[in-house]
């Protein structure tokens, strides 16, 4: 990050760490939420894995996960916010209940998160590159762009004691969602849609409280 001083194997330790503990909190918080709403006794991943074995379960999987609310109270420039982000959609992907924009599930493609990256892979081992035009290509970068924008705009929610680190923070957030923009069947490039990012400042929560706004 600019001007945070850390250089080279400082930001990839930062980096590894925030990974890991976004990825810790959030498989159990998924496992805690999916047992309550499913009424499960899951103690793991694996658990819930092997009780998923049909659409419907799968469905009802997502919809637990989707009730996930996640707040960071010193949200800083975001990085863990993304963090969890990517972890989202990986583990979706994981416990295939990750759908298309037609309801089907993403089952030819594989999800994983490194160095803080979502990365995206058919089963070849590829990386997944979008093209424009190709229908199984767009109906991939669409279920993803969708998959994030609600995860942004329903999940994920930031509060910060300084305002320029709350605009940083929804700036990383639109610029993750851009990653994955995608071409409609009208040939317009779907980019930067009017979505609500949940991050503001100390001072404007404050205002809100009190009836300032």
């Amino acid at each position: 990050e600019i001007g945070s001083g850390l250089v080279g194997s400082e930001m990839c330790i930062r980096d590894r760490i925030t990974m890991y503990m976004s990825r810790r909190a959030l498989r159990s918080a998924v496992v805690d939420k999916v047992n309550q709403m499913l009424g499960w006794n899951a103690k793991n991943i694996e658990d819930l894995k092997f009780n998923i074995d049909n659409i419907a379960v799968a469905r009802k999987v997502g919809r637990a996960i989707d009730s996930l609310r996640i707040c960071d109270p010193a949200v800083g420039s975001g990085h863990f916010l993304v963090s969890i982000l990517n972890e989202i959609v990986s583990l979706k992907n994981e416990l295939h209940c990750l759908f298309d924009a037609d309801g089907n599930i993403l089952n030819d493609i594989h999800c994983y998160v490194a160095n803080d990256e979502l990365i995206v892979q058919d089963f070849s081992g590829n990386n997944f590159a979008y093209s424009v035009g190709n229908i199984p290509s767009t109906r991939i970068q669409k279920a993803i762009f969708m998959q994030k924008q609600a995860i942004i705009e329903n999940s994920l929610f930031g509060v910060d004691i300084n305002p320029n680190s709350a605009n940083i923070c929804r700036l990383r957030l639109w610029i993750e969602l851009l990653k994955n923009s995608y071409y409609d069947e009208t040939g317009r490039l779907v980019t930067l849609p009017n979505i609500d990012i949940n991050t503001v400042s100390y001072t404007h929560l404050r205002a809100h409280e009190t009836g300032a706004y």
